[in-house]
Parts: structure tokens; C-alpha cells; sequence
């Protein structure tokens, strides 16, 4: 039998495609389906397995057992009860996990958000310590200023400095007359 299409299973089954769809979301992990564009198509393992369900559906509604007789439906409902049980406890364990995963990503974040305030800490005395540091650089600056200016100040009252002393001659200087 060839591959078919989720519509054609559907109008041989007289079900609509939804109804197919909702138990090909059902399917075991080791059978799969194709798709090609927007057409999914289903294998022969695919389609038995989707007649099955549907047919075991469709009795169970209205009362006929068609191909099955009602021992296996005993069976199947003892299994499905049994099935549900573990899912419930797999749910339990799984919820359980989750939520001891939930814990310790709380702590994780508790914990940065400790290192972010420290961070913050740190940062906020890096900045005073680096304003601190540039008031005292311009202290020392208008400190240099202040002596630059003492010491032209002392240059130009200096007569050894003074800018006639370099234009006059050593003698004029030497003999120079007092007053």
C-alpha cells in the first residue's frame, strides 16, 4: 500500500481530518510521517496504526465492536488505566524536578544579585576615590600655577634677570653708576 495523504485516510475512515490529526500527535516515537510542501503523508505502519486508533474510537461511541470483541476492549481500558497511572507519576517526577530546578536557579539569582550590588558598591567607590584623586591633581596644579607666578614675579624684580642686564655689555654694567 503507498503512502497516503491525512485526507484520504480521513474520507475512507468517515472522520474528518482533524480527528486524524489528534491521534497522529499521539504517535510512538519510531514512527514518523512525511511531509512534502503542505501535504503530510502517512506510511502503511502510520495509517494501520491511525485505523486502529480510529476504529477502537469509533465502537467505543457507539457500542459496536466491529473488528475487536469486547475482551480486548477490557484489556486495552485496564492498560490505558495502568498507562495513566504512570503518567501521573511520571507528571509527579517530573513536576518534582522542576520545581527542585526552580529552587536552585531562586538561589542562583539571590546570589547575583548579591555580586551586582556589590559590583555597585564597588563602582560608586572607584568613582569617589577618582573624584577625590582629581581635586587633588588641580590643587596641585593651581599650587604649581601659583609658584610659576612667584617665581616670574621674583625674575623680573631680580636685577640679575631683568632683560637689560643681556642687552647692555659687561663693562657699561660693571661700571655702571649709582645713584
Amino acid at each position: 500500500m503507498a503512502d497516503m495523504t491525512i485526507k484520504e485516510l480521513a474520507d475512507e475512515l468517515g472522520v474528518s481530518k482533524q480527528a486524524i490529526r489528534k491521534h497522529l500527535e499521539k504517535l510512538p516515537p519510531t514512527l514518523s510521517v512525511t511531509k512534502k510542501g503542505n501535504t503530510i503523508y502517512l506510511n502503511t505502519d502510520v495509517s494501520n496504526l491511525v485505523r486502529k486508533k480510529v476504529t477502537r474510537v469509533t465502537s467505543k461511541v457507539t457500542g459496536k465492536s466491529s473488528n475487536f470483541d469486547s475482551n480486548q476492549f477490557r484489556e486495552d481500558g485496564l492498560r490505558n488505566n495502568s498507562t495513566s497511572d504512570k503518567k501521573t507519576a511520571n507528571n509527579y517526577d517530573v513536576e518534582k524536578i522542576l520545581n527542585e530546578q526552580l529552587k536552585v536557579k531562586d538561589k542562583q539569582l539571590a546570589e547575583k544579585d548579591k555580586q551586582i550590588q556589590t559590583m555597585q558598591k564597588l563602582l560608586d567607590q572607584q568613582q569617589q576615590l577618582s573624584l577625590q584623586t582629581n581635586k587633588h591633581i588641580e590643587q596641585l596644579q593651581l599650587q604649581l600655577s601659583n609658584e610659576t607666578t612667584e617665581d616670574s614675579a621674583f625674575s623680573t624684580s631680580n636685577p640679575l634677570v631683568n632683560d637689560d642686564f643681556e642687552k647692555k655689555g659687561f663693562l657699561s654694567r660693571f661700571f655702571k653708576k649709582r645713584p
